[in-house]
């Protein structure tokens, strides 16, 4: 019988049912071999499809490094315009609050791993990278930027993820992103940000790199046999959910509320220019205060669902 809980996830995060993903087309992989699509079209893959197995054990690693990023490899395979991943690989990366980076030891760990998933079995190839953004959303650094181009340089078919484990445990929904990089000559269309929240510090990095790479759309698998091995995995990551506090384990409050402060002290400063004979766009300011107005709404909304898992979690163990 599954567990209540893990029930309650599967729907919130849209989490279908589908044996027919695991079929692969050996016919069909050989003709894109052959073609290279993805070699004409910088956009040309769209979706990426990750199990729910590979989904749980990425949020159990990201929330184990808590406030520290962590990184690991995608199994997996791709199919048209899709990347579907199976499982994950960790890496023992050396990690801080905002970056993460490959050691020679973690290469080396790298290259032992692939040996040993292959000599048990696991014979799905890599097909990419994840780590994990605490606190600041899902997006590519320039650090980010910079791996995924060498990733796509060695292997083509290589795709990004990234997964926010903090925001995640707050709204007991995952976020998560999938991205591919342009190439370097590539113009790509101008992009609509409106719906992008990217904290104070990150800005800067963020707008230098944002037209590099592309987003794309995720959703999640599971099937009839992953149950087992799906229900021990559950287990695991509700106990860290339940352990882990988001007001207590991590300054993503403090932050945001500092963050909403500065950019209402600039919004000011702008208004007291504008006083003394500046131009306005009063387009420009109606976007930026509905941004401001956004912001303010879903830091509210996470503080409140914080406060009260935290007063179930209380009434529950105390």
């Amino acid at each position: 019988m599954e567990i209540e809980s893990l029930t309650r996830f599967k729907r919130q995060n849209n989490i279908l049912n589908s044996n027919e993903i695991y079929q692969f087309d050996q016919e069909q992989h050989n003709q894109m071999l052959t073609t290279r699509p993805w070699s004409k079209d910088p956009n040309y893959f769209k979706k990426c499809k990750i199990s729910i197995n590979a989904l749980i054990k990425m949020l159990i690693h990201a929330c184990l490094g808590k406030n520290n990023e962590i990184m690991g490899l995608l199994q997996g395979r791709y199919t048209q315009d899709t990347f579907i991943i199976y499982d994950i690989v960790q890496l023992a990366a050396e990690a801080s609050e905002t970056t993460v980076a490959l050691t020679p030891q973690t290469m080396a760990d790298f290259c032992q791993t692939l040996d040993d998933i292959e000599k048990v079995g696991r014979v799905q190839p890599i097909v990419g990278w994840y780590h994990s953004h605490p606190n600041f959303g899902c997006w590519l650094s320039g650090t980010d930027v910079e791996t995924q181009i060498q990733q796509q340089q060695f292997y083509q078919t290589s795709v990004a993820v990234v997964v926010d484990p903090i925001r995640s445990l707050l709204n007991q929904k995952v976020d998560i992103g999938a991205f591919r990089v342009y190439p370097r000559d590539y113009k790509p269309p101008k992009k609509n940000l409106e719906d992008i929240f990217i904290p104070a510090q990150k800005v800067k990095d963020f707008g230098a790199h944002h037209e590099r790479y592309y987003s794309l759309d995720v959703s999640f698998f599971s099937n009839e046999l992953d149950s087992i091995i799906i229900n021990d995995l559950w287990e695991k990551y509700w106990g860290l959910r339940l352990s882990q506090s988001p007001i207590s384990d991590s300054n993503y409050f403090e932050n945001g509320l500092k963050e909403l402060r500065e950019r209402a002290l600039v919004q000011q400063q702008e208004q007291s220019l504008q006083m003394f004979g500046e131009q306005s766009n009063n387009q420009i300011n109606q976007s930026q205060n509905k941004q401001k107005l956004k912001d303010s709404t879903t830091y509210s909304q996470e503080f409140a669902s914080a406060l009260l898992a935290e007063a179930i979690k209380q009434q529950l163990f105390k």
